[in-house]
């Protein structure tokens, strides 16, 4: 299992517990945890507050152990609302240049669509594909919500990362053939939300009280946690870490203990009986449960 350290909680107050993004000198401390314990890949975006500038900062301050770094940004998810498809290309490679700038990289590791509907447009696609070849990117991707835009990506040989969601409750792309697909093409794919925005992890008796919905699904998944003697983060992360077709776990921490957590599972390996049960007890969930657009709707 491969880790990619997550960055939106660096800029913004993220998740539904409503965490307080910590300090730059905390992010500081688990940007060097996480190079010193091998992680190389690092996610963020231009939407995600000043994480790229509080990034860029501490690349500044350590540029030996910048140069261990590969890091992957997103493109402003409305840059190209309302403007003319003629300027596409010129406006993703202004914001290519931004994020270059305010992360002090000479390169990027692959630049995305933050929006994914922009993908529905093939000249939004090529229109990224040529500013990336003007500037330093080295792929090109997007960062998907649904099956739907998960397979649409999937037609464009210009696309060479997609990141999705996925947890032990959103089997989704499972079913709808979206991984064996990918690995034919081979894409490389970044699973986030092995959390579901830290859903999974609360207690179900401390859910707001428009999540009640939620205590069920919580409540079989410990069971079956205490069941097979697996913390629920660790069964949570290496549910996802265990599929044959993701290349990197994109995860997301407030502080170092909660660092040192991700690590310590990272070598663990979830038994195939367990993952059988997982599977079983959560193939099919109402989609309020995996999708966080749907959690404060009544």
């Amino acid at each position: 299992m491969k880790l990619a350290l997550g960055s939106v909680q660096f800029g913004l107050n993220y998740g539904i517990q409503g965490g307080t993004k910590p300090s730059k000198e905390e992010v500081h401390k688990i940007l060097s945890l996480a190079i010193e314990q091998k992680i190389e890949c690092f996610d963020t975006a231009a939407a995600y507050g000043d994480a790229e500038e509080i990034i860029g900062c501490y690349r500044k301050k350590n540029p030996t152990m910048a140069k261990k770094m590969h890091v992957i940004s997103k493109l402003s998810p409305k840059a190209l609302d309302e403007k003319p498809k003629e300027l596409w290309k010129d406006i993703i490679l202004k914001n290519i240049n931004q994020s270059i700038q305010k992360l002090n990289v000479n390169e990027l590791e692959a630049f995305l669509f933050h929006n994914a509907e922009y993908i529905f447009d093939e000249k939004a696609v090529y229109a990224m594909y040529c500013a990336s070849k003007e500037s330093m990117v080295k792929k090109i991707g997007v960062s998907i919500y649904t099956p739907q835009e998960a397979m649409k990506a999937l037609e464009y040989d210009e696309i060479k990362i997609i990141q999705i969601p996925y947890n032990v409750f959103d089997h989704r792309l499972d079913k709808c053939g979206f991984f064996e697909k990918a690995t034919k093409k081979g894409v490389e794919i970044y699973a986030r939300s092995s959390m579901l925005q830290g859903l999974i992890l609360m207690k179900p008796d401390c859910l707001p009280s428009q999540m009640h919905f939620a205590q069920k699904y919580l409540n079989r998944f410990l069971s079956i946690c205490k069941e097979h003697h697996f913390s629920p983060l660790k069964a949570a992360v290496c549910y996802v870490g265990r599929h044959s077709s993701i290349d990197y776990v994109v995860f997301g921490v407030d502080n170092k203990v909660q660092l040192l957590e991700y690590l310590s599972v990272q070598e663990e390996h979830l038994p195939d009986n367990m993952a059988k049960d997982l599977w079983r007890e959560f193939e099919n969930v109402e989609e309020k449960l995996i999708n966080p657009v749907l959690w404060n709707r009544g």
